[in-house]
């Protein structure tokens, strides 16, 4: 199994000089243990000679070794007496010292925060993306406080690679030494969580039932609380991106099992067929090319009860919906290269962004819907649970802050835009709000300009995205009766999703809800 590395990745703090890097290096062994391997030094201006000089010595080079003997500066000459004495202990300690990488980026200006995310996007994307081996440790304190902010908004974001550990390093004058602390945010960081349990889902907030105000919010968390005591009966979601299904089955399902069973989740559209096919059921060894050794699949987890949920279902290939069907109608299964079978008793959980009627006609086998779909609880959006925005802000805002973000703000430019807004991403698009609002503010310290700036930013991608997906109806080779099917389904989809179910979209279209039905089928089609 190959060797996890360590890597610092911290910019060059230019007016301290690399001391600061030196003596993270030796805080992180000496305090928590953590044995550096390397460091990926980003320099976005020119080095000083003091801190080329430090370097120098910490690194044992002689390339600066005439630069050294001319300082007559105090401070500088003391630096480079530290990054000595911090090499010669580490050295003596560890037994080798970290390899040096230096990483020139082009950024305009050390103000300018988009420069600043686009390079260190670049950079993570080149350097870590699909390394495993990989512990990531980011000292944020060098820099400008526009880098600072960067790096936290990347790291709310979900942008920086599994097991990234965010760190602060402070000059304690009084006390004339450096502190290391860990940046703990309250949530678990977005990409740790999706890479570890191999599900792409945001971690929405945690939903309290007991606090739920809106109707519509009311309804669905009693049917899944009194669907869920019916025992191995699967549950289906359905709702919008970031509506909180996941976070539903987390709760309110798996609250109503035992404890000791275990609760195991899963994303369909993140593996192909024949990999999906070997986490779910396993594999024995030799069952094909490159299964040099046996692997247990989820289902392996379920021989005595417990809850799967797979979200995302309407990406399970058609093959793996009848195997699964199999499973759920005999309670055995074969692994791959198997000929004995295996026992799973389950419930299963699942959960879409796509109405029913299209997992009915274009996504799903009849028979596995009938399987998975003995309940099903949709989810309503944001836009209609308006007496819950107030209450669901405070928990994003929660989730996203971290210990030098400032308390909540709230005020009543984002009430109105929040309870006016169709926030097509639900919480997610609150998380995006939230973000933006701490990244404005930790730079203005104007809670009002903080939120202005933080709408306006959102409303100009949001259009964007909102722009990319709009669809043009009049394309080559489609006749008069094609273009009117297409928009006529898409208009009926759009409005069941935005009136919340068939009969209200039906009363605000003045189209009768068997007409809708037609629309969603393509009927016109096949007339």
């Amino acid at each position: 199994m190959k060797k996890t590395k360590n890597i610092l990745l911290t910019w060059d703090a230019y007016n301290n000089g690399f001391v600061v890097t030196a003596q993270t290096v030796m805080l992180l062994f000496d305090k928590h243990g953590i044995v550096v391997d390397e460091i990926l030094y980003l320099q976005s201006q020119s080095f000083q000679k003091s801190n080329l000089a430090e370097i120098d010595v910490f690194f044992e080079r002689k390339e600066y070794a005439s630069v050294r003997k001319d300082f007559e500066d105090t401070r500088e000459r003391n630096r480079i007496y530290q990054c000595n004495e911090i090499k010669d202990s580490f050295k003596n300690e560890v037994g080798k010292l970290p390899k040096f990488r230096n990483q020139n980026i082009n950024i305009k200006n050390v103000t300018d925060y988009q420069s600043i995310y686009d390079s260190l996007v670049t950079l993570l994307k080149k350097e870590f993306h699909g390394n495993d081996n990989v512990d990531l440790h980011i000292n944020v304190s060098p820099g400008t406080p526009h880098m600072h902010v960067v790096w936290l908004m990347l790291n709310s974001a979900g942008f920086l690679p599994i097991n990234t550990t965010l760190w602060s390093s402070q000059w304690i004058r009084e006390k004339q030494k450096t502190v290391l602390n860990k940046i703990k945010f309250k949530p678990k960081t977005f990409l740790s969580s999706v890479l570890k349990s191999k599900y792409l889902e945001t971690n929405l907030p945690e939903i309290n039932p007991n606090e739920t105000k809106s109707e519509k919010r009311q309804e669905a968390e009693h049917k899944l609380a009194i669907f869920s005591h019916i025992p191995n009966a699967p549950i289906l979601l359905l709702g919008e991106r970031g509506t909180g299904k996941s976070t539903y089955a987390r709760t309110l399902i798996k609250q109503n099992q035992k404890e000791n069973l275990p609760f195991e989740e899963l994303a369909c559209g993140i593996f192909s067929e024949e990999l999906m096919r070997s986490e779910l059921f396993g594999h024995k060894k030799g069952a094909f090319t490159g299964a040099d050794t046996e692997k247990k699949g989820f289902l392996s987890k379920f021989e005595n009860g417990g809850i799967l949920f797979l979200d995302e279902i309407h990406d399970l290939s058609k093959p793996l919906q009848r195997q699964l069907m199999q499973v759920l109608q005999t309670g055995v299964y074969y692994p791959v290269g198997a000929t004995e079978p295996e026992k799973a008793n389950l419930r299963l959980v699942t959960a879409s962004n796509l109405p029913f009627e299209e997992l009915a006609n274009n996504k799903l086998d009849a028979d596995f819907l009938d399987r998975i779909a003995r309940f099903v609880v949709e989810i309503p959006p944001l836009r209609h649970c308006k007496a819950d925005i107030e209450l669901y802000w405070e928990k994003v805002w929660n989730e996203v802050s971290f210990e030098t973000a400032p308390s909540k703000i709230w005020n009543k430019e984002l009430e109105n835009f929040l309870l006016n807004h169709s926030l097509t991403g639900n919480f997610r698009d609150l998380q995006k709000i939230a973000s933006y609002i701490i990244a404005y503010f930790l730079d203005t310290k104007n809670k009002t300009e903080s939120v202005y700036l933080a709408i306006k930013e959102y409303k100009k991608w949001q259009q964007k995205a909102d722009s990319k997906n709009e669809k043009s109806y009049f394309k080559q080779n489609k006749n008069y009766n094609e273009i009117i099917a297409l928009f006529n389904r898409d208009l009926a989809n759009w409005a069941i999703k935005e009136y919340g179910n068939k009969k209200e979209a039906s009363v605000i279209l003045q189209r009768s809800e068997s007409m809708l039905t037609k629309d969603l089928n393509m009927d016109r089609l096949k007339s």
